[in-house]
């Protein structure tokens, strides 16, 4: 698996994102009251495992708040930092948060809770195909993922990343022949039964597209266009919740634009133009940009918001 830097034997192909997290949360040996650090920004598929392990088993789930927008790395690590406590056992966290693109120090992270001997899990749902990923370089323990997001590859394509000296600690969820061979390695934990086998060639092709491109071009590309149209909106009297820090932001870009009302700009562009956004409640706007945008489009998004502001303004 050159192509997110780890072992074929620390890699289970699984559904999505949210499957991986359910086996990590399920997993892992935890008992009563000990604890789960995360962020306020997880996606659903990333927190609820860790919910449901809580109200059954009784484990804590505990948050610390991200800055909108945060500033750089050094914040996020002292929130964490200053957050963990003796019954800390897990730091689970998004690469790239799903709420506001912001991209977390990944590395750093993970090498803070090796250094108080926590385990590091990590939603990377965004990150393969947005931008380069080495895992071994991460240091993290574990690591999930959806490639239908920016690989492009199917739905129904994900993946769940074990490092070596983790596999054996780690219980499976679904259980069939295989499910305590230790030879087997990671692999023990994608036997679920019967397979979608096009959706892993539809995988493969679409890892093998990726790196014809070059991922080199694509993450630089997806910082170009994200840094014109976060420019562009700031230049609109939007509020950017997108760092600063450019090594903390590559392809979201997420903005504020009161008083204008998400959903009703969001139902206007498709209606009137065709153009998808997505964002959240009551200003938020998520401008995601994939390299087979052209600043063509950007700008016609531009045009688009222009025009509804002025009207809603009339």
């Amino acid at each position: 698996m050159a192509f997110v830097g780890c072992n074929r034997d620390e890699i289970a192909l699984l559904r999505n994102a949210t499957e991986a997290n359910s086996y990590i949360a399920n997993g892992i040996d935890l008992k009563p009251d000990d604890e789960v650090l995360m962020t306020d920004q997880e996606h659903p598929g990333g927190e609820h495992p860790w919910n449901l392990r809580a109200k059954r088993y009784g484990i804590v789930v505990k948050k610390i708040t991200l800055p909108r927008p945060v500033e750089n790395s050094a914040q996020v690590l002292n929130l964490f930092s200053d957050a963990i406590t003796p019954r800390t056992r897990v730091l689970f966290f998004s690469h790239i948060t799903t709420f506001s693109g912001v991209v977390l120090p990944a590395k750093e992270l993970c090498a803070l809770a090796r250094s108080k001997g926590i385990i590091s899990a990590v939603d990377g749902a965004h990150v393969p195909g947005m931008m380069r990923l080495n895992l071994h370089e991460l240091g993290c323990d574990l690591y999930s993922s959806s490639p239908h997001k920016w690989l492009q590859a199917p739905k129904g394509s994900g993946f769940l990343f074990v490092r070596d000296e983790m596999i054996d600690r780690l219980w499976n969820t679904i259980a069939t022949e295989g499910w305590d061979d230790v030879k087997i390695r990671a692999e023990r934990f994608q036997r679920i039964g019967s397979s979608n086998v096009p959706a892993l060639w539809g995988l493969r092709a679409s890892v093998q597209l990726a790196n014809d491109i070059g991922m080199d071009r694509i993450e630089r590309r997806h910082r170009q266009l994200c840094d014109y149209i976060l420019a562009a909106m700031v230049n609109r009297s939007a509020v950017s919740w997108t760092s600063p820090d450019a090594s903390m932001r590559c392809a979201i870009a997420t903005v504020n634009v009161p008083p204008l009302v998400r959903m009703d700009l969001e139902h206007w562009l498709w209606k009137e133009k065709k153009i998808r956004i997505r964002g959240a409640e009551p200003h938020k706007l998520r401008l995601s940009t994939p390299y087979y945008l052209s600043k063509q489009d950007i700008d016609r998004f531009l045009d688009a918001f222009d025009e509804y502001r002025k009207t809603k303004s009339a």
